[in-house]
């Protein structure tokens, strides 16, 4: 065997081994670590493990008229729980998602805002920016969204739906415009639905 032909099949066996040794490592690190992650995540919300479907059918309107069941399908939800009065830093919340809203630009039709209170009640934020919609909800549904170990703290007031129905992402009610943005631009860009 000749030298040119020695350095074909080495030249060969290395390229199997560089296209088939990463096939090989993901196959073992699934089986033998499968709760192994790369370090760090890119996310900045708090993923919902495992997603749940949640619909629109027990939600009202405003004056009484039950909402859409598909309310919560097609397009992206942004889902704000109100369990008491929309103080200040409810406001502030509100205009954050509103700001990320209008930050979107070209997919800005793909998501919607939707602020959850608790009781019917005269009372809303007089501060609501527009684009939001309102809708009133039992206790249990609002507990469909809280009532989760999977969002860490239970502190989140701000919830990601995406366009299948499924709660998918909790946020701080103070969590950073950017980095709300960064996250729905991200599930933006990959995702083909809503």
């Amino acid at each position: 065997m000749g030298p040119d032909r020695r350095r074909a099949r080495i030249l060969l066996v290395a390229t199997f081994l560089f296209f088939f040794l990463p096939i090989v490592g993901a196959w073992l690190l699934n089986v033998y670590a499968p709760d192994w992650r790369p370090f760090g995540t890119l996310n900045h919300g708090t993923l919902v493990q495992p997603p749940r479907p949640v619909s629109a059918a027990r939600l009202q309107h405003m004056d009484g008229t039950a909402m859409d069941p598909e309310y919560l399908s097609e397009r992206w939800t942004l889902v704000h729980l109100l369990e008491g009065d929309c103080g200040r830093s409810c406001v502030d919340a509100l205009a954050r998602s509103r700001q990320v809203h209008r930050a979107l630009g070209d997919d800005m039709h793909r998501v919607q805002i939707l602020l959850v209170k608790a009781a019917p009640t005269d009372i809303w934020p007089a501060e609501l920016p527009t684009g939001v919609a309102l809708a009133v909800a039992d206790g249990d549904w609002l507990a469909s969204f809280t009532d989760t170990d999977a969002v860490a703290g239970r502190d989140a007031g701000i919830y990601l739906v995406d366009p299948q129905g499924y709660l998918m992402m909790g946020f701080p009610q103070d969590v950073d415009r950017r980095a709300l943005l960064a996250d729905l631009e991200r599930l933006l860009k990959i995702s083909k639905i809503g």
